[in-house]
C-alpha cells in the first residue's frame, strides 16, 4: 500500500484516503527513525531532482530556548538523516511554513527552498516574522546540505509583518514560495 501511494503521489494523484493513510505511515517511520514520538515530528514527502525524500521537522533544545530541527530521508528510510537546515530561535521556536525547490544557481539541479516564520510578541512589535533559506541539491553521501550563499543574499535576512508601537507598521515582500521564484527569476537563475 505504502508503493502505490508513493507513486500516486510522485505523479501528484492524491486521493484522499490514501494521502491521509501515506501521511500517518511516512509520520509513522520518520518518527521512529529519529527516534521520537510521532506527534513531535512533521513530514512533507517531496520529490526533489527525480527522487523521493520525506522532509521531516521537529524541536529540539530546553523548554523555551527549542530550534525547529530539519533533515530529510530517503522514502525508505534506510539511509542516515541528512541535514537540512535550523530554524534558530527568534524569541520563539519558527515553523516551517513552505518547502519548495526552484534552480537559485547555474546548474541543471533544482536547489531547495525553506521558508520559516515566526510568531513574534512583544510589548511594542507584534506580527510574523520570515526567514528563507536557500539550500544546494543533495549529492550521494553528503550527511548536511550546503546553503547556496549567492542566492540567500537576494533577501533580506528577516522580514516581518509587523505592527509597531512607535513606528509604522512593515509589510513582509517575501514570504511565499511563489515570491522567493519570482526574486529569483528577476536575478536571471
Amino acid at each position: 500500500m505504502i508503493r502505490i501511494a508513493a507513486l500516486l503521489l510522485a505523479l501528484g494523484i492524491t486521493p484522499p484516503a490514501v494521502a491521509q493513510q501515506y501521511a500517518a505511515s511516512t509520520q509513522h517511520r520518520a518518527a521512529q527513525r529519529l527516534g521520537l514520538p510521532a506527534e513531535a515530528v512533521n513530514v512533507t514527502p517531496a520529490t526533489w531532482n527525480g527522487r523521493l525524500w520525506v522532509f521531516a521537522d521537529y524541536l529540539d533544545g530546553a523548554a523555551g530556548a527549542e530550534e525547529r530541527q530539519l533533515v530529510m530521508l530517503d522514502e525508505r528510510m534506510a539511509r542516515p538523516p541528512v541535514q537540512v537546515t535550523v530554524g534558530e530561535q527568534e524569541g520563539g521556536a519558527p515553523r516551517i511554513l513552505a518547502i519548495g525547490f526552484a534552480n537559485a544557481d547555474r546548474d541543471k539541479a533544482r536547489e531547495l527552498i525553506v521558508l520559516f516564520a515566526w510568531d513574534i510578541r512583544h510589548y511594542d512589535v507584534g506580527g510574523t516574522m520570515y526567514g528563507i533559506r536557500i539550500l544546494d541539491d543533495w549529492k550521494p553521501g553528503q550527511k548536511a546540505l550546503v546553503p547556496v550563499n549567492s542566492a540567500e543574499k537576494l533577501f533580506r535576512q528577516y522580514e516581518c509583518d509587523c505592527g509597531r508601537r512607535d513606528e509604522p507598521d512593515t509589510v513582509a515582500s517575501v514570504k511565499t514560495i511563489a515570491a522567493v521564484k519570482q526574486v529569483l527569476k528577476r536575478a536571471g537563475y
